[in-house]
């Protein structure tokens, strides 16, 4: 066949739409191919069409064709009425009709198909077989006849009587008059016209014997000739009685397949295989027959459905599920029941959610599963879908709708089924639909599923969303959405009489209740507290919000929107963010949070939208430009455009899917236009009701909901989700609808309402899903979940103010993932106050996301970046590190941005304020920051010069106009220093980098630009002096450039010297010292300038003569009126320098030198007090000379200028009077002690400064000594570092300095540092916190440079640990810390010495001042605890250092070898009870030792005390109660003798009374009876897993303790009593006083600490009861304790041993 004829002949009838909608082929529009130039289909006549000559032998040639082509169609599937009704086809002449009868004249006559006739097997046993079908039935009676299925013939030999003959002959006469009546139902009537004569005849009634059934192919053909009727909805027309007997023949084989199943070696060719599918076959054919519309009652026959369900669940269950999931396999196949897997998975829920079964096992199932399962499977998906179709046409019984729900729900719990799964979903909605009653219970066991489900499972989501790629959900979900859905209707329209509800609303409550149940359910075991499947649920919760946020916009699920609704009430309550469950309310609050980001991601994509329909909608109609589409807003080009004749709108054709191919003939509307049409068409009058006088909203919302509507009903594919979104919409819109009930007809029209089509000719084209998913989302803004997001919003912002850490940083966390869509949302107010809130807050981990938060999104957005700059740059002073990087990183961000950020400059103070960091990392950023800013070359950059003439590059200009405007802010250069000299050595790059080809390109290219800012600030300098004329302030302007290039000068010289012209920068800087101006800026400027010469004069070979002598000019007059802050040290550096190059050989030098000899020589004799200032001038200049011209003192040719006539100068002035005087002559020595390190060990100059370190000497001396020192030492340092150098050796600046001195003899800095050593550590305990900052800064020196034995001043560096002056104790801990790493043997012997020094640091006072000034009311205890415990955490890793620390002040408390006082034991013990144990280790080790010094000493001392009180006069005294005792006590005089001892003894009782209760507290705080204190033993195996858990008890309080030593015998008796009764309460267990830790509730730990300190709760006053002095005894030896003997330790029960005659 040609194409062009295919086409004519092959679509002839889709002119005919009630033929083409029966057709069994896809749907095609309407104008398919109706362009073909091979058919003429428009004309003005359809039926009178009239062809021109021209044309008349291209019809004939078709006619013929066409002819053939009908001659061959079977049109039995086309429902008409009788063949009397069907008119005659008339043909007009000359029609394409009259041309087609021509050739065949029956061509248009109705014809029906023939039945089969099937041919009676001769074996008894076998079923029958049947033919083929015959040619078509004619109208003769005979071929009626000859029609009709023969009898089969039987093998008995004798005939049937003439009874028989007469019922056969009435049955085919009846027969025929049925086929007579319909004769489409012919073919079927014959088949079961055999089959139940057969059954009839040889079957038992009841179908149980052999031979009764049919075969499958025989069963196969009832079921493909019932499919063909139940197509044309034709079953209705089998006679009654006929379709009774064929169900009940049908049940039969259902009965017949009773309890059998396929199993794993059955095939397609065993017998179970084709009983179970002849039986499925047939409960497919009986629930055709049932579903079919308009069939009698009489064939629902409850029995026969439920045996139906039954039969299904039983084959889905021991069929398909034992195939697919070896659970089931393990379970039915062993000879199990169904219950047990029921009952199984219950349990696994109960527990937790089941574990996924291995991989690889359901790997293997799903592979192996055989040929036979697949087809039963297939078999049983279709049979639920005529389930579905039954539960609409028949109402059932409850039971068996409960049965028909766990056989479809039960589906969910097995992997790859889906196609059941989805049959599943549409049975269950179906359910849910039509049975309200059974909703709840629906609910529930979907819930039970969702528990049951694994919990790792990987192919979770295997519900594939409608034509969206990679996006799926899981199966319960899209049965969630379906049932919420599908629970929803439209209220009933009513005649006015008739009352109907006001409340439109009502129709949406359903869904809403439905929600809410199954949420409720769900929270109800999210919020059981420490749950085991708590984190199960988690997830379970996660996976729901994950789909239904995937939902949310996909048109045929609007439910998921409603689901997330109720979803978020709810978390907003108290079963949420509300809960009292900390763990709950995290998830709470993380979930909230990705529903808030979602909705604000879907609200920016919607206002970013410009699709034409939304703007329609908000804009309305307008005149639009011409030739340019609406659709993509591109102009016409090359494309064919069109323009729709109701808005007058252009279109490309590829934008709307027509094509230039189309006939355009009567006009084309756009979508809009065409929804707008079909709204218009509704008649308020049409329905009969009350509400003609509802009017159609003309807004724009309502065509874009039409076009979704209209869209769901094309797009519908028999599975009923469009149908039931559909409703689900009209309900939504309908109960927010302002118009209320008078709207009720008009949903109620646009639900049957069809989507409108374009007219003939033109292609319909349907509207992209892409557009209707944009379109979804749109109309998603208006619903209650998006209108929300402002409460959510709140809520997650008042969780930043959370008690708790971890409801903070998640809520912290689910604002930063909202802010990650729409930065702009840092620009809300209430936004910005809650982060910035977070910045001061007390978790570190929450101000780090805070700062997260922020850094990451306001970069992009410069003006909401300066609202949070000045609280963000406040954080870069933060306690934690990682706070401190993120704020530095944040920083760096902004000063990189393209555009310029305003407070750049202020951003780069803040940065370069860290640069002398705690931390070495933070330096480190520090440093690697300013190098991107400063001295980085971005590549790609065009080099754009300064001005004419120039070599600096603009980009540098600005980067130097950048570190200018920095240090103005900087009240040093030091910073700026260091960020030059780290960034020439790029240090901060990891060390593995260092050595790689790129660092040293990198290295020279920041030389290169470090050379260039120094020309460029010389530049700078330079337009200074130009404008000098005009402004009085160059010289101030002029400053800060001088600055920078000062701090260049100072890491590297020769970049003010270049290689061109050495001398530039000294010949051009010189002028500037014969500034007279007098004033602060002027006197750095000068000394910046004078220190940029010096470095660079011994870099010049040959200086100009000139350039000499006018320095040496400027420096004496700058000597001379040196004053206002002048430093004057770097012009005596300078004169020397320039002395060592000049060529006249130091004139200016010597001359001065004299001058200031000459005035302190003769001042030694007349002392005048008139002289003084200038005594005071002359002893500071002649030091700095001695300090830089020591040389050139000694090549003077004055013999009376000597470096030894210079000592004995200072060392008079050293012992002067006059004390101003000597201080600055030791200052001036200092000077002179550098040049020559020497004079200090002078026998007369080292009594100076030994006394000037004494505890009595004035502190300015002692500051000035140390000062020395420190500069000396410092100064040596240099040295070592220069020569290091030279000689080429690299150090590490990392390592501590190399030893200098102490490594031999010769070297004479460590004899002058250990002459002097311990007058300086005694310094570092001075009362002066000036003293004590400047002393441990020459110990740190001292300990770098390894000049003494490191061991000598830990005692000095613990006591300092409790220094409140926190640098002073930050720089002793480090030193510690240091000492520790390398000496850690050495380092434990001194803790107990360091202890006892630190109390004796804050007995002298020396902190009085910081605690008066805080306002700090606190004991020496309390106030050292923290410096005590950060030493204990150095030694805490390893257990034999802390063993030996905690034993060393545990053996302080055992009176007899140490001697030490009451109130250091008591100092002692509170820093004892304060220390950060980790490991349970700790305190049981600290009992041992306690115990230790018990056992040896408690028993000793109180049968000693106890022996004193036995003899005259004491005796009788311990018998009375305590206040006669201590009043008689009062009284009693005694030897003096006796009284030493009692104060020994007594200071001993109250030494172990602190041990007991220390012992007390520790087994309380840390929840330790007597058996695990005794079970432990030192030598036991570390246990890492007993961590400590402390326990909230009262600070230890040792108040009772008698401190002072006792005056008489009532305090010896007092102190021995507290003794005595502590001993006794030792001996009670701690189970005794305190709950056990299995019932121990939170918060009630401490009562055991009240009641045992306080005495206000039940067990103190036991304890305070036991421990009373008890009634005297009657024993021999009249001991008062002899009744206590029970409860003695082993030490009490061995005191009689010890007792003193």
């Amino acid at each position: 066949m040609e194409e062009g004829d295919r086409k004519t002949y092959g679509l002839a009838n889709t002119a005919h739409t009630e033929i083409a909608q029966s057709l069994p082929l896809p749907s095609l529009p309407i104008g398919f191919g109706a362009t073909s130039q091979g058919l003429s289909l428009f004309e003005e006549n359809e039926h009178a069409a009239r062809l021109q000559g021209a044309r008349d032998a291209a019809i004939m040639s078709k006619a013929g064709k066409i002819a053939e082509l009908l001659a061959n169609t079977d049109s039995s599937y086309i429902t008409l009425k009788d063949e009397t009704s069907i008119p005659p086809v008339v043909a007009e002449p000359g029609s394409l009709a009259a041309a087609v009868l021509k050739f065949n004249p029956q061509a248009f006559s109705c014809r029906f198909s023939a039945p089969l006739k099937a041919e009676v097997p001769k074996a008894k046993s076998q079923p029958s077989s049947f033919a083929a079908r015959t040619g078509p039935l004619q109208n003769s009676e005979d071929h009626e006849e000859q029609s009709t299925v023969k009898k089969p013939r039987l093998k008995r030999k004798h005939q049937h009587d003439a009874d028989h003959q007469g019922k056969e002959k009435r049955a085919a006469d009846s027969g025929r008059r049925e086929l007579k009546q319909n004769g489409i139902t012919s073919g079927i009537c014959e088949l079961l016209n055999e089959f139940l004569e057969r059954s009839d005849t040889h079957g038992d009634p009841d179908g149980e014997e052999e031979g009764t059934t049919l075969s499958l192919q025989e069963m196969k053909s009832i079921s493909e000739e019932i499919t063909s009727l139940h197509a044309k909805a034709a079953v209705s027309k089998i006679p009654s009685e006929r379709l009774i007997k064929l169900l009940n023949f049908l049940d039969r084989h259902v009965r017949h397949a009773h309890l059998k199943e396929i199993d794993e070696g059955d095939d397609v060719e065993s017998d179970n295989f084709e009983i179970v599918m002849t039986a499925l076959e047939a409960v497919q054919v009986t629930l055709m027959i049932m579903s079919s519309p308009k069939m009698p009652k009489q064939i629902y026959k409850e029995e026969v459905i439920d045996r139906i369900i039954e039969f299904t669940r039983y084959q889905i269950v021991h069929s398909v599920f034992t195939a697919y999931d070896p659970l089931y396999r393990q379970v039915h196949k062993n000879g199990g029941d169904e219950d047990e897997v029921d009952e199984e998975e219950e349990d696994e829920g109960k527990r937790g959610r089941r574990k996924s079964r291995s991989g690889k096992a359901k790997k293997l199932t799903s592979s192996r599963v055989s040929t036979a399962v697949s087809i039963v499977l297939h078999k049983l998906c279709s049979i639920l879908a005529l389930l579905k179709d039954l539960l609409s046409v028949e109402k059932l019984l409850d039971s068996t709708i409960l049965q028909l729900m766990k056989t479809v729900l039960g589906t969910f719990g097995v992997d790859n089924i889906q196609l059941l799964q989805l049959k599943a979903i549409g049975v269950a909605s179906m359910v849910f639909n039509i049975y309200p009653q059974h909703q709840t219970v629906m609910i529930d066991e979907l819930l039970s599923m969702l528990w049951k489900l694994p919990s790792s499972k990987k192919n979770l989501r295997t519900y594939h969303l409608p034509e969206e790629e990679h996006k799926q959900i899981q199966m319960l979900v899209a049965l969630l959405l379906q049932l919420v859905q599908c629970s929803v209707a439209l209220p009933e329209l009513r005649t006015g009489q008739e009352k109907a509800s006001t409340d439109t609303r009502k129709c949406f409550e359903p869904a809403v209740s439905i929600c809410n149940y199954f949420w409720r359910n769900v929270f109800q075991r999210w919020a059981v507290p420490k749950a085991q499947e708590g984190s199960d649920v988690k997830l379970v919760m996660e996976n729901l919000v994950l789909d239904l946020l995937a939902t949310i916009n996909v048109p045929e699920f609007p439910a998921a929107s409603l689901l997330l609704q109720v979803l978020c009430v709810l978390l907003l309550g108290p079963a949420g963010v509300k809960s009292k469950d900390v763990p709950v309310r995290v998830s709470a609050i993380d979930i909230l949070g990705q529903i808030a980001a979602h909705l604000k991601r879907d609200t920016v994509a919607y206002s970013k939208d410009n699709l034409w329909i939304l703007q329609e909608t908000q804009e309305g109609p307008s005149s639009f430009a011409k030739d340019v589409c609406t659709s993509c807003g591109h102009s016409k080009a090359n494309k064919f455009i069109l323009r729709c004749d109701s808005c007058k709108r252009w279109f490309h054709g590829d934008c709307v899917g027509v094509t230039g191919q189309d006939l355009i003939g009567r006009g084309w509307f756009c979508h809009c236009c065409l929804c707008r049409n079909q709204l218009a068409s509704f008649d308020p009058g049409s329905s009969g009701k009350s509400h003609d006088t509802y009017k159609v909203p003309e807004d724009g919302a309502v065509i874009v909901q039409q076009i979704l509507l209209n869209f769901l009903r094309e797009t519908d594919s028999g599975d009923n989700v469009s149908f039931f979104a559909r409703r689900f919409y009209l309900c939504l819109w309908y109960g927010y609808d302002p118009q209320g009930l008078q709207s009720l007809a008009f949903y109620h029209w646009r639900w049957g309402s069809k989507a409108p089509h374009q007219d003939f000719g033109i292609t319909s084209n349907a509207i992209s899903r892409d557009i209707i998913v944009r379109i979804t989302r749109a109309l998603g803004q208006q619903r209650p979940l998006a209108r929300g997001f402002d409460r959510i919003l709140e809520r997650l912002l008042a969780s930043l103010q959370e008690n708790a850490s971890n409801p903070r940083a998640k809520a912290l966390k689910a604002v930063s993932a909202i802010v990650e869509v729409d930065p702009g949302v840092l620009a809300d107010e209430r936004v910005q106050k809650a982060v910035e809130g977070r910045f001061m807050d007390s978790a570190i981990s929450v101000r780090e996301a805070a700062m997260e938060l922020v850094g990451r999104h306001i970069v992009s957005r410069p003006d909401v970046a300066i609202k949070y700059f000045d609280r963000l740059s406040e954080r870069i002073m933060d306690t934690g590190v990682s706070v401190r990087k993120r704020v530095i990183k944040i920083l760096r961000d902004f000063c990189l941005l393209a555009g310029g950020f305003p407070k750049a400059t202020d951003a780069c103070i803040r940065v370069i304020s860290r640069i002398n960091d705690d931390e070495a990392s933070i330096q480190d950023l520090v440093c690697k920051t300013f190098y991107e800013l400063w001295f980085e070359e971005h590549p790609g950059q065009q080099t754009q010069f300064v001005a004419d003439g120039s070599i600096v590059p603009s980009e540098i200009a600005e980067r130097v106009q950048q570190i200018v405007d920095v240090l103005k802010s900087l009240p040093n250069h030091q910073p700026i220093v260091m960020i030059i000299k780290r960034s020439l050595t790029l240090d901060f790059i990891p060390q593995g980098s260092k050595t790689a080809a790129p660092t040293n390109i990198s290295q020279a290219a920041v030389r290169n630009r470090c050379e260039l800012m120094c020309k460029y600030l010389m530049e700078c300098i330079l337009k200074s002096i130009q404008a000098e004329e005009t402004s009085e302030d160059s010289e101030v302007q002029a400053l800060p450039y001088v600055s920078a290039l000062h701090a260049f000068c100072i890491v590297d010289p020769t970049l003010c010297a270049p290689a061109s012209d050495p001398s530039r920068f000294a010949v051009t800087l010189q002028p500037y010292l014969k500034t007279l101006a007098d004033n602060r800026d002027i006197a750095q400027l000068l000394q910046s300038i004078v220190y940029v010469i010096d470095t660079v004069l011994p870099l010049l070979r040959r200086p100009p003569q000139n350039l000499v002598e006018e320095l040496e000019r400027d420096l004496r007059q700058l000597i001379v009126r040196c004053n206002c802050g002048f430093n004057p040290v770097f012009v005596f550096r300078c004169l020397a320098s320039l002395t060592k190059i000049s060529s006249k050989k130091g004139v200016v030098f010597d001359f001065l030198v004299r001058q200031f000899y000459k005035v302190l020589e003769s001042w030694q004799n007349s002392e005048m007090i008139q002289e003084k200032p200038n005594i005071l001038r002359s002893l500071f200049c002649l030091g700095l000379f001695v300090r830089y011209g020591a040389e050139l003192i000694d090549g003077m040719n004055d013999h009376d200028v000597t470096m030894d006539s210079v000592l004995n100068l200072y060392t008079h002035y050293l012992q002067s009077e006059d004390f101003e005087v000597k201080v600055k002559a030791l200052q001036a020595a200092g000077f002179v002690f550098l040049a020559r390190p020497d004079f200090m060990m002078n026998e007369s100059i080292g009594k100076v400064l030994g006394d000037s370190l004494i505890s009595k000497a004035d502190t300015r001396l002692k500051m000035q000594t140390l000062r020395n020192f420190y500069e000396y030492l410092l100064d040596v340092e240099k040295q070592m570092g220069l020569a290091n150098a030279k000689d080429g050796e690299s150090r590490d600046a990392t390592t501590a300095v190399p030893i200098a001195a102490g490594a031999g003899d010769s070297n004479i800095c460590g004899g002058i540092i250990q002459l002097h050593w311990d007058r300086i550590l005694e310094r570092c305990l001075d009362k002066d916190e000036q003293v004590r900052q400047a002393a441990i800064k020459v110990v740190d020196a001292v300990l770098r440079q390894g000049l003494v034995h490191p061991m000598t001043c830990v005692p000095q560096l613990i006591a300092l640990e409790v220094d409140q002056q926190e640098g002073i104790s930050k720089l002793a801990h480090r030193l510690l810390s240091n000492l520790n790493d390398k000496y850690p043997s050495f380092f434990e012997t001194r803790l107990g010495d360091g202890l006892q020094l630190s109390f004796t640091f804050i007995q002298t006072g020396a902190t009085h001042a910081s605690r008066v000034k805080n306002k700090v009311d606190q004991n020496e205890a309390a106030f050292a605890r923290a410096g005590i415990s950060r030493i204990y955490k150095l030694i805490r890793g390893s257990r034999n250092s802390r063993n030996k620390f905690l034993a060393s002040v545990v053996r302080k408390f055992d009176w007899i070898t140490s001697q030490a006082s009451t109130s250091f034991l008591m100092y002692c013990t509170e820093i004892l009870v304060s220390l950060p144990f980790n490991l349970l280790e700790e305190p049981l080790y600290l009992i041992f030792a306690i115990n230790r010094i018990l056992q040896v000493r408690a028993g000793d001392l109180e049968a000693s005390i106890k022996a004193e009180f036995q003899q005259e006069p004491l005796c009788g005294l311990m018998k009375q109660t305590a206040p006669d005792a201590t009043e008689e006590g009062t009284s009693i005089q005694v030897p003096q003798e006796v009284l030493k001892h009692l104060q020994v003894q007594s200071d001993g009782a109250v030494a172990l009374s602190l041990l007991l209760k220390m012992k007390r507290h520790l087994k309380i705080t840390f929840c330790l009876d007597d058996a695990r204190c005794q079970a432990f033993q030192p030598s036991d195996p570390v246990k890492s897993a007993e961590v400590v858990s402390r326990q909230a008890a009262k600070d230890f309080d040792c108040t009772d303790i008698f401190a002072k030593q006792p005056e008489n015998v009532a305090e010896v008796v007092q102190r021995y009593q507290l003794f005595k009764s502590l001993l006794k309460a030792d001996t009670m267990d701690y189970s005794a006083y305190a709950p056990p830790a299995s019932t121990r509730k939170r918060g009630r730990s401490s009562a055991a600490a009240d009641g045992l300190y306080q005495g206000n709760g039940h067990v103190g006053s036991k304890l305070r009861r036991k421990s009373a002095p008890p009634a005297p005894a009657s024993d021999d030896d009249g001991d008062p304790d002899a009744q206590e003997e029970h409860g003695r330790t082993p030490s009490k029960r061995r005191k009689g041993k010890s007792r003193k005659p």
